[in-house]
């Protein structure tokens, strides 16, 4: 079922999927749908009243009107959401940087840390994914009952990130330890319980995937920045965003998703 009014609603990485979808609307034909883009902290200060998403602070509205040109986002029209982004598999991983349980593939080859119960890195992880702006997103969208919802994920880091790159240590050191991929089946299945039937959840294309745990540089390098005024690149060394061709990828795949409804 093709929604003839959606929108897509998300955080930086909504960049990607913006600029597809303005620079090749050909290859979408009838695929037009409404964006609604904020930084991610301010997602958490949007509530929903009156089937609409209305922002609890002065400057949480201030920042709707800047990034989307308006001071609230009624929902009441659209028959199918899409939300992009709102949970980083890379900040869950930093819960892992010194605790882990013994099940951990590191822990089990005599790697030291501060070892905690397995029940209790689960109900760490649990609670991270819990309280995201995407779980929030995704609820209170299902919850309007006016058409289904696809999640997408943040993508994975770029495999040109390294030890040394901000904010990207913890978790080029966890694939290293070799407690990624161990790591990340944990993490979804603990998300898909989370979403429930919130939302239809979409993986990372296959295609731009490389050693289970990042992303081709390719689909990386060029990334435009949340701006929907102008076209400002990301830093080179930013290596958590990804451009507009793996954009283009994430419109294939919503499409197939509400196709096959």
């Amino acid at each position: 079922m093709m929604p003839r009014n959606p929108l897509v609603i998300g955080n930086s990485h909504t960049a990607a999927v913006r600029i597809a979808l303005r620079d090749g609307p050909g290859r979408w034909p009838g695929f037009d749908p409404d964006i609604f883009a904020m930084p991610g902290g301010t997602l958490f200060r949007l509530e929903l009243r009156d089937r609409a998403f209305v922002p609890t602070d002065a400057e949480t509205k201030k920042q709707m009107v800047f990034y989307n040109g308006v001071p609230e986002l009624p929902l009441s029209g659209y028959d199918g959401f899409v939300v992009l982004g709102g949970i980083s598999f890379k900040q869950i991983a930093e819960l892992q940087a010194t605790h882990r349980s013994g099940d951990f593939p590191s822990v089990r080859a005599g790697k030291a840390c501060r070892l905690v119960s397995t029940g209790f890195v689960d109900a760490m992880m649990q609670r991270r994914i819990a309280d995201s702006s995407a779980l929030r997103v995704m609820r209170a969208l299902h919850g309007l009952g006016q058409g289904p919802v696809v999640f997408m994920d943040t993508v994975f880091p770029s495999a040109e990130a390294h030890v040394g790159a901000k904010g990207f240590r913890t978790y080029v050191e966890m694939v290293a330890r070799g407690d990624g991929a161990a790591f990340h089946a944990r993490y979804i299945d603990l998300l898909d319980r989370e979403i429930g039937d919130a939302a239809i959840r979409l993986p990372q294309p296959a295609e731009t995937v490389v050693d289970g745990l990042f992303t081709a540089p390719e689909w990386m390098r060029g990334s435009i920045r949340l701006n929907p005024h102008d076209d400002v690149p990301h830093d080179a060394d930013d290596y958590g965003h990804a451009n507009a061709s793996y954009g283009a990828l994430q419109v294939d795949a919503v499409i197939r998703a509400f196709a096959a409804l």
